[in-house]
């Protein structure tokens, strides 16, 4: 419960140091900044009050819309995700002066609390490293155990999308496998106005190569700009994910991609070491250039 006297004491004074006022945040990588910034301290709790304003010595309450706690509820959870360890949180409107802010009561761990994601937009390595944390965060989730593709790429795609990557998920670009219609790709990202990188994801609970080859062929063919990465995202369900994994990179490693394979690379995998997640990069030629394909498989729980 967030008591409001507390809240009015807190903002009488702008030496408290577990205490963030500002007037209305709720971008998730914002949010989690924030919290950070309101857990800094040894105090029991942490606060971040919405709808003031910082003064000289104290904070100007101006209120804001009873309707926040609603729209808050997502960005608060997806800000959470972002955090190195899991918080306690609680959130209300309060009426301070007459005036409703909106509160959310963060539970100091104590501990050394980071963000676990790379805020480099530019570089290749922080977009795969940021990807494969989002894809771990997804597996935590008994939420999208037994959800489809859809449900899973928005959640990856928030995830994204709240590091800062401008996200486009189910984008029609590009031409269909059979040349006729435009087609979808699952997540489109894009920097600065320009194409970044396709994810093509998949759920799959044996090694149907035949679907598999499909989902292949569909990111080079909907990736019109020749993108120097794309990602081929699986949301595997299986028992032996050791098995499956094996003869999926033996599989890709052997395939006949529309934009010739030129060698294949294992050894990312190693440099993460996990067990129920595996990565591998293809190496490939097109129009001159080399780009690359990277293969992530997250096993579903």
């Amino acid at each position: 419960m967030i008591d409001r006297h507390t809240i009015s004491t807190l903002l009488g004074s702008t030496s408290f140091k577990n205490l963030v006022g500002v007037g209305m945040e709720l971008k998730p990588y914002e949010l989690a900044l924030l919290m950070l910034r309101a857990l800094d301290n040894s105090e029991e709790y942490g606060y971040i009050v919405m709808g003031v304003s910082k003064l000289i010595n104290n904070y100007a309450v101006d209120g804001l819309s009873f309707a926040t706690k609603d729209l808050a509820k997502e960005p608060i959870a997806t800000a959470l995700s972002l955090i190195s360890f899991e918080l306690e949180v609680e959130y209300e409107n309060i009426e301070i002066y007459g005036k409703n802010v909106f509160v959310i009561k963060i539970k100091n761990s104590h501990e050394d609390l980071s963000m676990n994601f790379i805020r480099n937009l530019d570089s290749q390595e922080a977009f795969v490293k940021n990807l494969v944390v989002a894809c771990l965060t997804l597996q935590a989730r008994k939420h999208y155990s037994n959800t489809n593709e859809d449900q899973r790429n928005d959640y990856i795609g928030d995830i994204l999308g709240a590091i800062g990557y401008t996200i486009k998920d189910q984008t029609r670009r590009g031409s269909s496998s059979s040349g006729k219609d435009s087609g979808e790709l699952d997540i489109f990202v894009s920097k600065d106005g320009l194409p970044f990188t396709v994810i093509e994801a998949m759920n799959l609970s044996s090694l149907s190569t035949n679907y598999i080859n499909e989902h292949l062929d569909k990111i080079f063919s909907y990736d019109t700009s020749g993108n120097k990465f794309n990602v081929c995202l699986s949301y595997v369900k299986i028992a032996d994910f050791n098995s499956f994994w094996e003869r999926y990179s033996a599989h890709v490693a052997n395939y006949d991609y529309t934009a010739p394979l030129l060698s294949s690379d294992t050894s990312i995998d190693d440099e993460y070491g996990y067990s129920e997640l595996r990565l591998m990069k293809t190496n490939h030629s097109r129009s001159g250039r080399t780009v690359s394909l990277y293969h992530i498989c997250v096993r579903i729980h």
